[in-house]
Parts: C-alpha cells; structure tokens; sequence
C-alpha cells in the first residue's frame, strides 16, 4: 500500500502530536505477538492498525512517534523500524538495554 509522505490536519502537516499516545499503545497491544521474548509485534501490523483506527499515517511520523514513546519509557522495540518490533515495556525481557527507564 502506497502511502502519502504528507498528510494534512486542516491547514497544517500532520505532526507526532496528532497521534494519540493511548492510541499508538493499544494499536500495539492488539496486535498479536510473533516471536522473541518479549511479544514483539510486527512495525507494519501496528502501522495497520493504527491506520485503522486514525487513517493514513506517513511512515516518516509513524516512527517518529514511536521514537517518542521509547524515549519516553512507553515503548520498547526499535526506533528506526529496521527490525521492526514493538511491545509493551511490561513485556520486556531485555531490561535495560530494551527498555531503558527514561528517568535515568
């Protein structure tokens, strides 16, 4: 599926701020599980089911506000989508390497 580089909100250019994190984190958690220790659900299911829920979202803003949330201590996986995996800090077994806490 071909996706817009750029999605408009309005007058403005759809930004992470759009994306509710509550609904980033439940698209996350509805997707069922693949492999791994830690649930790891696919980038792309997730991207999904976001889109689902909030319409066509630009890949470039969907791993931005995944960033964001690991950041944030609310995400763990990998930022830049090469391996493609999120889950749930609750769910995490790599510990601190994973999911670090964002409070140092």
């Amino acid at each position: 599926m071909d996706r817009p580089s750029i999605r408009l909100i309005g007058d403005r250019r759809m930004q992470c701020k759009d994306i509710p994190d509550a609904a980033f984190l439940e698209a996350v958690r509805s997707c069922p599980g693949t492999y791994g220790p830690s649930n790891w659900r696919l980038r792309w299911d997730v991207q999904a089911r976001l889109e689902d829920a909030l319409g066509s979202i630009p890949d470039n803003l969907f791993l931005a506000k995944a960033e964001r949330l690991m950041n944030r201590g609310l995400l763990g996986g990998c930022p830049c989508g090469c391996r493609g995996d999120y889950h749930l800090p609750e769910e995490c077994q790599g510990g601190s390497t994973c999911c670090p806490d964002p409070k140092g």
